[in-house]
C-alpha cells in the first residue's frame, strides 16, 4: 500500500488538554468566552469539550476558537460538524476551521514547534 494515499490531515491529540475559549460570532450571547478544552487538533479542525449547550444545526453554527499554543494566542474561525452530551453537563463538537491560507500556515508551524517540543520533552 503506498504510504502517500493519505487524504486525511494528521490529527495531533492533546495529551493533556489545552484550555480554549468558544465565542459565538451572531446571535444572543455572542462576544461572549465559554471555557472549553482542547482535545485534538488538525489543520482542517478540531475537537473540544464545554459546558456550552449549542444545540446546533450541523454545519450552521459558527464559532470562533481561541487558544493558546507555545505561548502563541491563536484565533480560529469555524462551524460545528457533530456534537453530543459527553456526561453531565458537558457537551463534545468537532469544529471544522475555516482557515484563511495564512491562517493555516500559521497553524503547520506552531503544530509542528509543540510536536517536536513534545518529544524533546518525554526523552
Amino acid at each position: 500500500m503506498d504510504s502517500s494515499s493519505r487524504k486525511e490531515p494528521f490529527r495531533y491529540v492533546m495529551n493533556q488538554p489545552i484550555d480554549c475559549w468558544l465565542e459565538i460570532p451572531e446571535g444572543p450571547g455572542s462576544g461572549k468566552l465559554t471555557e472549553a478544552v482542547l482535545l485534538d487538533l488538525s489543520h482542517s479542525g478540531c475537537k473540544v469539550r464545554t459546558s456550552l449547550n449549542l444545540r446546533f444545526t450541523a454545519g450552521d453554527t459558527k464559532l470562533i476558537i481561541h487558544f493558546h499554543l507555545n505561548e502563541v494566542k491563536l484565533q480560529f474561525e469555524g462551524s460545528v460538524r457533530w456534537g453530543w452530551m459527553f456526561g453531565l453537563g458537558q457537551y463534545q463538537y468537532g469544529i471544522r476551521l475555516d482557515l484563511t491560507e495564512d491562517e493555516e500556515e500559521l497553524l503547520l508551524r506552531e503544530l509542528d514547534l509543540w510536536s517536536s517540543g513534545r518529544s524533546a520533552d518525554s526523552i
